[in-house]
C-alpha cells in the first residue's frame, strides 16, 4: 500500500478514536465500515469501465480484476 493510502486509512481510524465515549466509537464503526465498503464499490466500479473503455472484452476485464467472470466483471463495471 502507498503512504498515501496508508495515512487515509489512519484519517479515517484516528476520526473513529476521537470520539470520546466507547460505545459511541464502537457504534459508530459498522456506518464507518458501510461507508468505506460503497466508496470501494465505486472504486472498484470506475476500474471496471476504464478497463473495458480500453477496449478490453469483460473476460480479460474479469481477469485483471482478481479472475473473476467476464458476467461479474461486468456486474462489477454496473456497481453490483
Amino acid at each position: 500500500m502507498t503512504d498515501t493510502l496508508d495515512a487515509a486509512i489512519a484519517d479515517v481510524v484516528g476520526a473513529l478514536d476521537a470520539i470520546a465515549d466507547p460505545v459511541e466509537r464502537y457504534q459508530a464503526m459498522p456506518s464507518v465500515k458501510t461507508k468505506v465498503d460503497d466508496a470501494l464499490r465505486g472504486v472498484r466500479q470506475r476500474i471496471a469501465l476504464e478497463l473495458h473503455g480500453q477496449g478490453k472484452p469483460w473476460r480479460e476485464v474479469g481477469q485483471l480484476m482478481g479472475n473473476v467472470s467476464a458476467q461479474r466483471a461486468w456486474q462489477m463495471s454496473r456497481g453490483e
